[in-house]
């Protein structure tokens, strides 16, 4: 991921708290691990905003939220790894 986003973004793992449904529960989280995206350098909003854009709008979209002004991507529900990596292969090369 960070090579793919080059230095304009600085990327970690990072613990996070993942929502297990809605409905009858809502508000349950479970523990989970997430790519946490920061821009390097300068304001992070417009910049976050445009990178989970980019994602959503991969052929395979990939969801993320913006949180602590980081975007952070939950791999609670990576199923395929390699799929993953591959919609990233479609996101325009940094500037």
């Amino acid at each position: 991921m960070a090579a793919r986003l080059g230095n304009g973004f600085a990327v970690e793992v990072v613990d996070c708290a993942s929502q297990i449904g809605s409905g009858a529960l809502p508000l349950e989280t479970a523990p989970s691990a997430a790519l946490a995206i920061r821009p390097a350098i300068g304001p992070s909003g417009g910049r976050l905003n445009a990178l989970a854009a980019a994602l959503r709008a991969l052929p395979i979209p990939i969801i993320g939220r913006i949180e602590n002004d980081a975007l952070l991507l939950d791999m609670r529900c990576l199923e395929d790894e390699a799929g993953f990596l591959d919609s990233l292969s479609h996101l325009p090369a940094p500037a």
